[in-house]
């Protein structure tokens, strides 16, 4: 890993997350400065992105909740919610709780 990619996190989005970051921020991945680990929460308000805007977050190609710890050289990617239902199944997530919570399950 380099030593910029060290101090760095890849951040993308999936459909109209995708078009949101691609307006602010041009060509994905939008490529952030970060030297602290935090929450897929505060990374959501960094970017200003709505939390009814996002079901989950992939950290590293895993799927994950939005209380999930980034560290640096993690490449980040926000899903919305409306991902269609057979896909919701072959990314390791399916339906929403009562507190507009992604229910998951990670394959092993």
């Amino acid at each position: 890993m380099t030593e910029r990619a060290k101090n760095t996190i890849e951040v993308r989005g999936f459909l109209q997350l995708d078009a949101f970051l691609r307006k602010r921020y041009g060509k994905p991945p939008v490529i952030l400065e970060f030297h602290m680990p935090s929450t897929g929460y505060e990374l959501a308000d960094y970017f200003m992105i709505p939390l009814s805007e996002i079901e989950v977050i992939f950290v590293n190609g895993l799927v994950q909740s939005l209380d999930f710890i980034i560290n640096p050289g993690d490449r980040v990617a926000f899903l919305p919610p409306g991902c269609p239902g057979p896909y919701r199944i072959a990314l390791g997530f399916y339906g929403k709780n009562q507190h507009n919570e992604a229910n998951f399950k990670l394959k092993k």
